[in-house]
């Protein structure tokens, strides 16, 4: 196993984690407040690096910059908040479904602008995972045109998000060759958390956050430090090496954590439809460690 693959598997573990400590950081917070709070954490703990890598940031080009800022705004604070107001709308299953749509974003994004080939085997690996995350997510065949909620807004917002996490790898990686993933993690994370202060402060309500229950504030923390820290740095250490379509395949293990760990953190049910899909999941992933993948 390479270290880029490494990097996937425990951002994408991670990555799923995030879900269940969503629903439970929504139980004490609003969903504002919840970005917020996880985009302000993230960029402390970033602090001291940007603060380090200062002098190499500024030899960057306007061009670059721009680039980082469009990231953090659009490919990460963005669908953050995305995410977070539609799984308050939807539910965790509806996020689950609806993640699909970030690697196949991914994939078509990447051969269209950043010349990369869809292969049959990336086309195999993609088919597997979209069929197991429906699965899950449905519990069982999915029905054409219906919901999985009939919580239409929120569903949306979710689709939303997928779409917009896609920009996050396809808009950075040419900057990869020229940053340091350390250094670009922190500053698009400052950037993504400037765009959220700028929304997020005049609807704030500090004044309930000390009433908002342990619980949901460690989940805030895991948040900012797992998926907003380690887990975004885990993604770019592994884009730097990897083609972006590559990395997409990978983020179909999301689900399938996010659903076992609601079963034995949250008591939701572990059925046999989520087996089936967990199945076709990890069939995918497997089909994207193929060397084959690589090629092309």
């Amino acid at each position: 196993m390479t270290m880029e693959t490494l990097y996937l598997i425990l951002t994408n573990v991670i990555g799923g984690s995030c879900y269940p400590a969503i629903t439970v950081a929504l139980r004490g917070f609003t969903a504002r407040d919840a970005v917020f709070l996880r985009m302000l954490a993230s960029t402390i703990l970033f602090a001291p690096i940007l603060w380090r890598s200062r002098k190499g940031l500024a030899g960057l080009s306007l061009a670059d910059w721009a680039r980082m800022a469009a990231v953090g705004l659009f490919g990460y604070a963005l669908p953050v908040a995305l995410g977070i107001y539609g799984q308050k709308l939807s539910s965790a299953a509806s996020a689950s479904l609806l993640l699909a749509l970030e690697p196949v974003s991914i994939v078509l994004l990447s051969c269209l602008f950043l010349g990369e080939s869809l292969t049959g085997i990336k086309a195999l690996s993609l088919t597997a995972g979209l069929a197991g995350t429906a699965l899950i997510a449905f519990q069982g065949l999915p029905s054409l045109g219906l919901s999985p909620t009939g919580r239409l807004a929120g569903d949306l917002l979710l689709a939303a998000a997928g779409v917009s996490w896609a920009l996050y790898t396809v808009i950075g990686k040419p900057l990869l060759s020229r940053v340091r993933p350390l250094d670009y993690t922190a500053a698009t994370t400052l950037f993504g958390f400037l765009g959220v202060a700028a929304w997020a402060s005049p609807g704030l309500e500090p004044a309930a956050w000390r009433s908002a229950g342990l619980a949901p504030w460690l989940c805030i923390i895991y948040l900012a430090a797992g998926g907003n820290f380690l887990g975004a740095l885990l993604w770019n250490l592994a884009l730097e090496k990897a083609e972006a379509s590559r990395l997409a395949n990978f983020i179909f293990l999301q689900p399938l954590v996010g659903v076992t760990m609601g079963a034995f953190c949250l008591g939701d049910a572990l059925t046999a439809w989520t087996l089936a899909g967990g199945t076709l999941v990890l069939a995918g992933t497997w089909a994207a460690l193929r060397p084959g993948l690589s090629r092309g």
